[in-house]
């Protein structure tokens, strides 16, 4: 299991108070993650978001080792193609980051339900052409896009070159097999905790009843840590140094093969 994180930096706080790109990297590889998760709000913003420009983000994150995957929060417009807009927006970025993993996180009006399959499949086809793996990101009970298995799995049918990034704590308990019967589909993994059967909290680990315990059964897929900077979690506060490596070191206990248990 590759462990990555949502740097404060690189996630919900934008132009905020943590450190500055490269010492978030460099705390990053120096506590053992893997993988650091960049997160677009604004299609075509990315560095102005970041407040460096993404050649010089790129060679970062090579000096330092760790692999740059980014999330697109994409607010559906309701017209179709919106998501390839968003995508060919972010791709001069991407590029320069040296980014390959990319996933859509679709968040809406219903009525963009119906413009999912064919703007995923548009998608799909720009993401191919630029040479990058493309995941879909569910959302929590409450969202009205991609929430009930049934839905994703009708997605996944219907777009063979989609690939599904599962976020655990997005998930219902009675959801968790169907979701953990696509990871063959699989392209990442979000971990945050939350106080069942409420979701979406995003609070560190052992501060919520998540069973992590189906980690196990991957191999070979970022799991990427997503915690704190959520009102409802307690706000950006719980997303501390001391928050990451205490959830980082509980995360490791669910790596497959592992035979300790967390504290």
């Amino acid at each position: 299991m590759d462990v990555g994180m949502l740097g404060r930096f690189f996630g919900r706080l934008t132009g905020g108070n943590w450190r500055p790109p490269e010492q978030e990297l460099r705390f990053a590889a120096a506590a053992g993650f893997d993988t650091l998760q960049i997160r677009s709000d604004r299609a075509g913003e990315i560095e102005d978001e970041l407040g460096i420009d993404a050649v010089t983000l790129g060679a970062l994150f090579d000096d330092i080792g760790l692999e740059p995957v980014l999330e697109m929060l994409v607010r559906h417009d309701g017209e179709r193609g919106a998501l390839a807009r968003a995508l060919r927006a972010n791709l001069a970025a991407i590029d320069g980051i040296g980014v390959l993993r990319v996933h859509i996180h679709p968040v809406g009006p219903s009525e963009a339900a119906a413009l999912l399959r064919d703007d995923f499949a548009e998608a799909v086809d720009v993401a191919e052409a630029a040479g990058l793996i493309l995941g879909c990101e569910h959302n929590a009970p409450g969202h009205r896009l991609l929430v009930e298995p049934d839905d994703v799995e009708a997605l996944l049918d219907a777009v063979p070159g989609l690939g599904f990034v599962w976020d655990v704590n997005h998930t219902r308990p009675e959801h968790t097999a169907r979701f953990l019967a696509l990871r063959e589909r699989f392209t990442l993994v979000h971990a945050s905790d939350t106080p069942l059967p409420e979701t979406n909290h995003h609070l560190p680990l052992g501060r919520g009843t998540v069973d992590f315990s189906p980690l196990r059964s991957l191999d070979g897929v970022p799991v990427i840590l997503e915690i704190g900077g959520l009102p409802i979690s307690g706000g950006p506060g719980f997303d501390t140094d001391e928050a990451l490596l205490d959830s980082l070191e509980r995360l490791r206990a669910f790596e497959p093969g592992s035979q300790f248990e967390p504290g």
